[in-house]
């Protein structure tokens, strides 16, 4: 018997993730508007998730594990998770767009001596980077807690293997 946890799943190249900010806007009639997201955890992120071909025996360990959960949220890593991009510091301060960041690495910089990290917020500031600098980066960020949207599908593929599909839908508990 083969006991295979959720974050061992492997998936298969049809998985797909959506990634949006809910907003709120106000429109005036002058043209004008005012954006502002809604709520401190405005970030969205969704995974139609299709595993590759697991034994029933796997796929059977991980429905198991799902049918326990009943609703609670799942802690799970999500593949591609260590990012490698390049971004400039503007005005000693670089705003990663990615937040809760377990690892963090700019290429040529080293913290706390160039530049201090709010790896939380993914906000950078330093005083010694100068404004325009291109920098690496390398981070990882670190789980997420998702739900079920719907359920699962359960796919026979053979008498031997089997294919699980589901979506998962960040959420903050």
């Amino acid at each position: 018997m083969t006991y295979l946890a959720f974050n061992d799943i492997k998936l298969d190249f049809a998985t797909q993730a959506k990634r949006s900010t809910r907003i709120q806007r106000a429109q005036f009639g002058d043209g004008y508007s005012q954006i502002l997201t809604d709520g401190l955890n405005a970030d969205v992120e969704k995974w139609d998730c299709t595993s590759a071909l697991l034994t029933n025996d796997e796929a059977n360990s991980i429905e198991s594990y799902l049918l326990s959960l009943r609703g609670a949220a799942i802690p799970w890593t999500p593949p591609l998770n260590t990012k490698t991009f390049s971004r400039p510091f503007e005005s000693g301060k670089l705003h990663l767009g990615y937040t809760n960041i377990s690892s963090l690495t700019l290429t040529g910089f080293t913290r706390p001596a160039n530049y201090r990290a709010n790896l939380v917020t993914g906000l950078l500031t330093s005083v010694d980077i100068a404004n325009g600098t291109v920098v690496a980066i390398t981070l990882t960020q670190s789980p997420k807690n998702y739900a079920l949207d719907s359920g699962w599908t359960f796919e026979l593929v053979t008498p031997i293997y089997s294919r699980l599909k589901f979506s998962l839908t960040q959420v903050y508990v």
